[in-house]
């Protein structure tokens, strides 16, 4: 019954602020199809509960700007409430279930998890980060290696660097989709030293701001120091991406140890359990 009682508030709860962000919204907006995470939308803006939560919301808003480019306070505001719609459906789920069975631990169990659903999205937005990087850094190195056999033999660096966008991997790579952007830029008429600063800035990893660097270096000085200056570049960058396979094999292995661990004891139970019962 209390099950019941709860979903029921909830869900009248939800359909209240529906009816109140649909008379809310602008003008401009009435054609809008309404999603499900307008209602917290319209709450986190007009209430300055968003404001509230700016001290809470920079790593979202840093992770959010290392895979988007960019990430303006609207993209965050649409950020937040999309994870509170997940957290209420959670929660209304939760309490439906309860209700159905007649068990409220189900209803206080998912209300948990949508507590814990807004930090768990966090964290997914750190781990495609993360991925981001160590795809940037394993590429980076081969990337460098086919540039500096272009360029030694004597190929101009930009027509070098569309080269090597044309070699690309088949599969979508973050890269070689920030290089596109900074050749795209040059085309339409930007310096290469804007086109390549954005890039460095756009990958926001220091290894690809280094690349970059050498780059500009090459335009303002010359190209008599670019092949030395990118050979030891490439050198660094093999190494780095040596450090970065050793440190992903080592969490893998890291990882097994538990499975391991639980599958081993597993084993020893069932062998020495009749051992035990025949004692």
């Amino acid at each position: 019954m209390t099950s019941g009682i709860v979903f029921g508030a909830l869900a009248s709860l939800y359909v209240g602020l529906l009816i109140w962000s649909l008379r809310k919204r602008p003008a401009n907006h009435r054609g809008e199809i309404l999603d499900g995470k307008r209602p917290f939308l319209e709450v986190l803006r007009r209430s300055g509960m968003f404001e509230r939560l700016q001290p809470l919301l920079q790593r979202p808003r840093i992770w959010l700007a290392v895979l988007e480019g960019g990430c303006t306070p609207e993209r965050l505001l649409r950020w937040t409430a999309e994870a509170a719609a997940l957290a209420y459906a959670a929660l209304l789920a939760a309490w439906a279930i309860a209700a159905v069975a007649g068990n409220p631990g189900v209803g206080w169990v998912g209300t948990l998890i949508g507590i814990c659903l807004p930090a768990l999205r966090a964290r997914d937005l750190n781990r495609k980060v993360e991925s981001r990087r160590q795809n940037l850094i394993m590429e980076l190195p081969v990337f460098l290696s086919r540039l500096l056999v272009l360029v030694s033999a004597g190929e101009h660096v930009r027509r070098a660097l569309v080269r090597c966008l044309d070699g690309r991997p088949a599969a979508k790579h973050p890269l070689y989709d920030e290089l596109f952007a900074a050749l795209s830029a040059m085309e339409r008429g930007e310096s290469m030293s804007l086109a390549m600063e954005e890039f460095g800035r756009r990958c926001a990893i220091p290894e690809a701001k280094l690349f970059a660097a050498v780059l500009l270096m090459n335009a303002r000085r010359g190209g008599e120091e670019f092949v030395p200056a990118l050979r030891d570049l490439t050198r660094q960058m093999w190494e780095k991406r040596k450090a970065a396979a050793r440190t992903l094999g080592e969490q893998a292995s890291s990882r097994l140890a538990f499975p391991l661990a639980v599958i081993f004891l597993l084993i020893i139970v069932l062998v020495g359990a009749p051992a035990i019962f025949m004692m």
